[in-house]
């Protein structure tokens, strides 16, 4: 009862730290426009939590995003891009 040693959980090399606010404008740092499946699928969160983080961003005028109507039906495709207010912060 007293010589019980208490285990610390160990990391494994898989574990991922959270993604915060610059890493995903990091990410963004080639100036290529990405869809939110594209940057779910990078960070390995779901496409929830990538459109939150967006919509902060988007308001802090750090994100904006492009929409194009690829075909007459259906929903138009979204393409996120890094403003140049937040090139020229030198957030990235």
């Amino acid at each position: 009862m007293g010589n019980e040693l208490k285990k610390t959980p160990t990391k494994s090399p898989t574990d991922r730290q959270p993604m915060c606010d610059k890493d995903l404008l990091s990410f963004f740092a080639d100036h290529q426009g990405y869809s939110v499946i594209e940057i779910a699928a990078h960070f390995h969160v779901t496409q929830t939590a990538i459109r939150g983080r967006l919509t902060r961003l988007m308001a802090a005028e750090l994100v904006t995003r492009k929409v194009e109507v690829t075909r007459e039906r259906g929903r138009p495709k979204h393409t996120y891009f890094l403003t140049s207010r937040a090139v020229d912060q030198g957030t990235v």
